[in-house]
């Protein structure tokens, strides 16, 4: 394992490094973390040691009211905490956002946004995965989806929500 490395390039029998170093490899498994882009910062709106827009409950943002923050630019409260960078945040923050929008231009008070975790998941290709099952507070359950069981149940969870952004009935988005 090389952390901090940054990789020049990636070969049929390894790796090459940026400083010139030849990994010879096998399989290689190559993790990246999330960086936020610096436009919240640059544009004048409180962020956090990360970069992330700070925002209040509604996901307003703290400095500038008018301006809301979601997915993986905010840093929301949740239970756990802070919210973390993944889709199972960004999406339903950008549907909180659009009622809190919605909210405001009917002369309503916005509602506090409700970000809770119920798994961590890595897909590792279309067919293979890992998921981890939470509680609400983002902790690990003893509970673990892994190979095609974990893809199959991302990409359900996937198309549900999809689908659910599509027809948001009686018990959707706003209820």
């Amino acid at each position: 394992m090389r952390e901090r490395a940054t990789v020049a390039k990636i070969g049929p029998d390894g790796l090459l490094l940026d400083d010139g170093h030849e990994l010879p490899a096998e399989t290689v498994v190559w993790t990246a973390g999330f960086r936020v882009p610096g436009l919240a910062a640059a544009s004048g709106l409180a962020t956090d040691e990360h970069g992330r827009m700070r925002v209040d409950g509604a996901l307003r943002s703290v400095s500038h009211p008018e301006v809301f923050g979601i997915g993986d630019a905010a840093a929301a409260r949740t239970a756990g905490g802070q919210s973390r960078m993944s889709c199972q945040t960004g999406l339903p923050m950008g549907l909180q956002a659009g009622d809190a929008v919605a909210d405001l231009l009917a002369g309503r008070e916005p509602r506090r946004a409700r970000i809770r975790y119920v798994w961590q998941n890595i897909s590792l290709g279309r067919h293979d995965g890992v998921t981890q099952f939470t509680r609400a507070d983002d902790s690990p359950l003893g509970a673990v989806l892994t190979g095609r069981a974990s893809a199959t149940f991302k990409e359900a969870i996937t198309r549900g929500t999809v689908w659910r952004m599509r027809h948001p009935g009686p018990y959707g988005p706003g209820a």
